[in-house]
């Protein structure tokens, strides 16, 4: 039996990813009123950041997800303090190369 040996994401190819695909899906899934803040500040205060991955998906999504197999990814705006207080969206991107799955919190 072959060894699944998964290569993970690199932090700058997942925060690749979750920004294409925010930018992609956003107008349909953010309110009108994030949208026009997220156009307004995130030139100043925009943040991508590559988290670690939480253990609480199950809950945000309904699936039962293996953390390691996942990169997680926020989009949001920070504050003085560098501290992420308005969050667009979460993404839980797949590892898998070839089954590039992923899911998507939106801000609600």
């Amino acid at each position: 039996m072959a060894d699944h040996q998964v290569t993970k994401l690199d932090p700058d190819t997942a925060i690749d990813i979750a920004y294409d695909i925010f930018l992609e899906m956003a107008g349909e899934n953010l309110e009108p009123a994030d949208i026009v803040l997220f156009n307004l500040e995130f030139e100043q205060r925009g943040a991508v950041e590559f988290v670690e991955t939480a253990e609480d998906w199950e809950q945000e999504i309904g699936v039962l997800v293996d953390p390691n197999e996942y990169a997680e990814v926020w989009i949001g705006l920070v504050n003085e303090q560098d501290e992420m207080d308005t969050i667009f969206a979460k993404f839980l991107i797949s590892h898998q190369e070839s089954d590039r799955e992923y899911h998507v919190v939106w801000a609600k």
